[in-house]
């Protein structure tokens, strides 16, 4: 049992998100997730990135939101685009 924790663990550690902290994103509504559905099509900043239980965190500073409001989401949430988009 232990060795299956520390593998999960180890697992977790190597996996990095493919979207960087300073990406511009857009958030892509998913019906799961309810976080999607409220900032749906929203654009913003990534400021922050965390090893997550299903995978990265990132936390997003959004167009809409006061600054240092950030808005944590998953990785697949989220859709990397042009700085210049908008």
């Amino acid at each position: 049992m232990l060795e299956e924790l520390e593998k999960v663990f180890s697992q977790e550690e190597k996996t990095e998100a493919m979207i960087r902290e300073g990406d511009r994103v857009r958030v892509i509504p998913h019906e799961v997730s309810p976080p999607t559905q409220k900032y749906a099509s929203q654009k913003g900043y990534v400021t922050m990135t965390s090893p997550g239980t299903y995978g990265p965190q990132l936390f997003v500073q959004l167009d809409n939101n006061p600054d240092g409001i950030d808005t944590a989401f998953e990785e697949g949430d989220l859709e990397e685009i042009s700085p210049l988009e908008d």
